[in-house]
């Protein structure tokens, strides 16, 4: 009876700390459906936790360097003060050879700083992923997280005007 006992609770135990484990873990990664016209039509954003915060912005469609050219842009928005408005965007967009990222700090009054150039590269043909480091965006007092949003913009091919599509929406 009493080794039943023991083995009952090791077994309860295990069930226990085997249900809180997906509860602990992190969810981040967002899916979007297949709801906007032009080719950053945004499919997923998937944010990679381990060391700089990464994003991975994956859209429907297949693009090159050439073909979002002034054309098309992927951001990620950072809310790091809690409050409803973004303060910090990174933007990647083509320079027509190769994917390019800044990151920039919004200000209260409606313009922007620029406040450092960030890693970015293509993943796939229809993807591209953009880092950022934490040590360049200031997070408010009292906080132990920051919330963010995946953008893409592009005008032209399906777009009589610039779509938009947001993730999550």
């Amino acid at each position: 009876m009493r080794r039943g006992g023991l083995g009952l609770v090791a077994i309860t135990v295990v069930v226990v700390v085997a249900l809180a484990l997906p509860a602990g873990a992190d969810h981040t990664d967002q899916v979007d459906p297949n709801d906007t016209e032009g080719r950053l039509d945004l499919e997923a954003a998937q944010f990679d936790h381990l060391g700089a915060p990464t994003w991975r912005l994956v859209t429907f469609s297949a693009w090159t360097f050439r073909a979002i050219w002034d054309r098309g842009y992927l951001m990620v928005q950072l809310d790091t003060k809690g409050d409803a408005a973004v303060d910090f965007v990174a933007v990647v967009r083509s320079d027509g050879r190769r994917l390019v990222a800044t990151l920039f700090r919004l200000r209260r009054s409606g313009g922007q700083a620029e406040v450092v150039s960030l890693r970015t590269d293509k993943s796939g043909s229809n993807a591209a992923w953009v880092t950022v480091p934490l040590r360049k965006v200031s997070i408010g007092p009292n906080r132990t997280s920051y919330f963010w949003s995946a953008l893409s913009s592009f005008a032209g091919g399906g777009c009589s005007r610039t779509c938009l599509d947001a993730v999550p929406d």
